[in-house]
Parts: structure tokens; C-alpha cells; sequence
């Protein structure tokens, strides 16, 4: 069964962040995430495993987004 796949996003799609702005930790994990993944051949085929980089950058985002959520939610795993 072949599986409907979306064309890659184009480069320059996110909407411009203002110079001097300061994102928060788990938006700034992403765009750092995103950013690679949109130039990297590995890390943009769905079939291939991330990259040495994008697995970190994409562990960094999930670890940001963890903690995004024990801060939003206090006592919760």
C-alpha cells in the first residue's frame, strides 16, 4: 500500500520573528529543529533516520517541550 506523503514545506514559510526578540526555550527548540530539517537531505526523507544533528536538535526540542509541560502542569510526571 502506497502511503500519501506531503511535499516537503518550503524554506521560508515560518513568519518573521522581529530582530531582538526572545522566544521561549520549546518554540526556539523548534525552529532550531525545523530549521535544520528543512536542509537536510536525511533529516527531510521520511524513510531515512535523522541525522547525528537532527536526532540532538530533535531531542532538545522533545526535552523543552517536557519541560514546558511540568512547568504548565506542577505534579504531574
Amino acid at each position: 500500500m502506497e502511503e500519501r506523503r506531503d511535499p516537503p514545506v518550503r524554506g521560508g514559510t515560518h513568519p518573521p520573528i522581529p530582530g531582538g526578540a526572545t522566544l521561549p526555550t520549546a518554540q526556539q527548540a523548534h525552529l532550531d529543529y525545523s530549521g535544520h530539517a528543512d536542509l537536510c537531505r536525511q533529516c527531510r526523507d521520511i524513510d531515512r533516520g535523522r541525522c547525528d544533528q537532527g536526532e540532538s536538535l530533535w531531542r532538545a526540542w522533545n526535552a523543552a517541550l517536557d519541560d514546558a509541560y511540568r512547568q504548565l502542569n506542577p505534579g504531574r510526571p
